[in-house]
């Protein structure tokens, strides 16, 4: 295992086996599998997959209504969702169909990704919205061969619903802390594939991230002439970052969530963190909250030193051996802002202003930019923005991105060199 990888088994040579069919006396030889035309038929015909979709009356009446107040297709399919997020919880099992009704699954509340989302794809049906099944296989589960036809490949369903203009929009109801339209980390697997009853627009479908992660910092820092420091933070988690983040507090609740995310700067002390957006998952997640920090016992009057970003972004390069053989697969792509305002204490400067830096990844795979200014006397400012544009990386690129997270950590270490006005 690596960092940034979906599963090592999709990197291990093997040979897959799946039965093509067997031998009943007297019935002669019946085929199971052997080409997707013929998964496609078995799935629709099936009693856990295709005519569970043809199911969920009992939802009916309350569809019809949110039709009636939604004629926006896609609006109509955000309220379909929730209703069906409301009725059934996920829970954590993972398959593409299901191992009993949608309306066993409704009567208790929680259900398989199957339950869930079959119960969803009957559910926009019932709601006079066209909705297909598309199986995937989830990051953990493994890469799906295009050329082989395996149904066993496959461990998850998620429902498309094709919108005007050529527009599609890929729809999950396990996870409520993402906004519609936008997948699970765990199904961004590059590819999925669509079933529907005509043979022919049965395709591949992109599963591409509606979403990035995205996390914002912006800081106030004053620094005392004896190095001590205190500081007021404004955080913004966006996209799969801000679903992870609700994730975990909801899961630590925030005292516990406070603790956490103070463990890596253990001489800080926080009093509080103020929580913003908690309940909204198409807003980004905000935190505020203020810290002091003591001197440093080494510290001199006369020369200060300082790393600002050192405690605002990673220490440690993820990509440490030296070469890889694999992809690097973020799952979709990253930003990550961080702009410090530092207050010098009165009577001290900035000794020298350090070198901006711009570093490029080669054919625009991504971007960091950093910047110190002093646009007033006792005041600096620093910009650390990097940009990771795409969500997959082919290990030809390795390199490339090993080294530029180097220079990135390198550039963000540096230190500012404080001095005493003469």
């Amino acid at each position: 295992p690596e960092p940034y990888m979906t599963t090592p088994a999709d990197y291990v040579a093997k040979i897959d086996f799946e039965m093509a069919g067997y031998r009943m006396p007297g019935q002669g030889y019946q085929q199971v599998a052997g080409s997707w035309s013929k998964i496609n038929s078995e799935l629709l015909a099936s009693e856990n997959f295709g005519q569970q979709l043809e199911r969920g009356g009992f939802l009916k009446e309350q569809m019809v209504v949110l039709a009636a107040k939604h004629p926006d297709p896609a609006q109509r399919a955000a309220a379909v969702r929730t209703a069906v997020m409301q009725a059934v919880g996920y829970d954590g099992r993972n398959h593409y169909a299901t191992d009993g009704s949608l309306k066993k699954a409704f009567d208790a509340h929680r259900g398989s990704s199957a339950d869930v989302n079959l119960l969803l794809l009957a559910a926009l049906r019932h709601a006079g919205l066209p909705a297909l099944p598309v199986l995937l296989s989830t990051r953990d589960h493994g890469r799906v061969n295009q050329q082989l036809a395996m149904l066993s490949k496959f461990n998850y369903v998620i429902g498309l619903l094709p919108l005007a203009g050529g527009q599609e929009l890929l729809l999950d109801a396990t996870e409520p802390l993402l906004p519609c339209g936008v997948l699970p980390e765990r199904c961004l697997s590059q590819v999925g594939r669509l079933i529907t009853r005509q043979e022919a627009e049965a395709r591949w479908v992109d599963l591409a991230p509606a979403q990035r992660y995205a996390h914002f910092q912006q800081v106030k820092l004053t620094l005392a002439a004896d190095g001590s420091l205190s500081g007021e933070v404004h955080e913004e988690h966006g996209g799969y970052a801000g679903a992870d983040e609700r994730a975990s507090l909801g899961k630590l609740g925030e005292k516990k969530y406070l603790t956490e995310h103070t463990r890596r700067h253990d001489t800080w002390t926080m009093p509080a963190l103020k929580v913003l957006e908690r309940e909204a998952p198409h807003k980004p997640l905000g935190l505020d909250y203020s810290f002091t920090q003591p001197a440093d016992d080494a510290t001199t009057a006369e020369t200060l030193y300082l790393s600002p970003l050192t405690s605002f972004s990673s220490e440690q390069n993820p990509f440490r051996n030296e070469e890889r053989t694999f992809p690097v697969d973020f799952g979709a792509p990253q930003e990550e802002t961080t702009l410090i305002t530092l207050t010098l204490p009165a009577g001290y400067e900035l000794a020298e202003l350090p070198k901006p830096a711009v570093l490029e990844l080669p054919d625009g795979g991504g971007r960091y930019l950093y910047n110190v200014a002093a646009p007033a006397p006792g005041t600096v400012q620093l910009t650390s923005r990097l940009s990771l544009r795409k969500a997959l990386y082919a290990a030809a690129d390795y390199q490339n991105l090993r080294e530029f997270y180097r220079l990135m950590l390198t550039k963000q270490a540096e230190k500012l060199i404080i001095k005493k006005k003469a």
